[in-house]
């Protein structure tokens, strides 16, 4: 396992135990990250940790790496699959979602959206 995959593992299962400090610790405290309810982009790991808290009044959100590529202009591509319930259990989507990740010093500085069905599609 690439020191990528490993990182990244380590803050899908953070994100899915729902532990916003073990999931800061690998990204960079100027994270720029897609505020995927609102739209626009969150900075910062105080902006991010609100997000998470708002959200959670709502839903809650699950994720599985199915595959982590490194992509030609060194972004690493992750396609997950996603499964979205409201809060009190009932399914809302499940679907396959793709992300690319932007490392600088063994940690994530930016997160972008991708579109699983067409390959290569940058953000």
């Amino acid at each position: 396992m690439t020191e990528a995959e490993a990182l990244l593992t380590r803050l899908f299962e953070a994100y899915n135990r729902r532990d916003f400090p073990a999931f800061a610790a690998g990204l960079r405290e100027d994270v720029n990250w897609p505020d995927q309810t609102r739209g626009g982009r969150l900075v910062g790991h105080a902006a991010l940790r609100a997000y998470w808290a708002a959200n959670d009044q709502s839903i809650r959100v699950e994720v599985a790496p199915i595959a982590i590529t490194v992509e030609d202009d060194g972004r690493v591509r992750v396609d997950l699959n996603q499964v979205v319930r409201s809060v009190t259990g009932s399914l809302w989507s499940d679907l396959e979602v793709r992300q690319y990740y932007t490392l600088h010093d063994g940690k994530v500085s930016r997160m972008d959206i991708g579109y699983p069905d067409e390959p290569g599609a940058a953000p």
